[in-house]
């Protein structure tokens, strides 16, 4: 099993980030990220010593974080999207959803350098 309900202790948001706007003397208006979800519980999931090996360069910029499984009736997590954690944004590289046990779902994402 990946995760324990009592294993959810990280807090994530996944955000959209939108195109900042443009004026009509061209100066960039900035717009807020569209909120897709503002509050999920979620499981930082450690590295694999294997996979440590083989990346030591990508060790300190890459995670993944188990949640829950999301429903179809819930709105689908994208790559188009960024995970927000402890004030720190990552793109989101793959959302792997557990077809099989539809339990638990796991966000890979890389952290952003901005």
């Amino acid at each position: 099993m990946i995760a324990e309900t009592g294993d959810l202790t990280e807090i994530i948001k996944i955000v959209r980030p939108r195109v900042p706007k443009v004026d009509e003397y061209g100066d960039e208006i900035a717009t807020d990220d569209e909120v897709i979800y503002p509050m999920l519980f979620a499981m930082l999931r450690s590295k694999n010593a294997n996979d440590v090996e083989k990346n030591l360069s990508t060790l300190s910029t890459s995670a993944q974080f188990v949640i829950r499984h999301r429903f179809q009736n819930e709105p689908k997590i994208t790559t188009d999207m960024e995970l927000i954690h402890n004030n720190e944004r990552y793109k989101i590289n793959d959302f792997n959803i557990d077809t099989q046990y539809k339990m638990w779902d796991v966000i890979i994402c890389q952290k952003s350098l901005e």
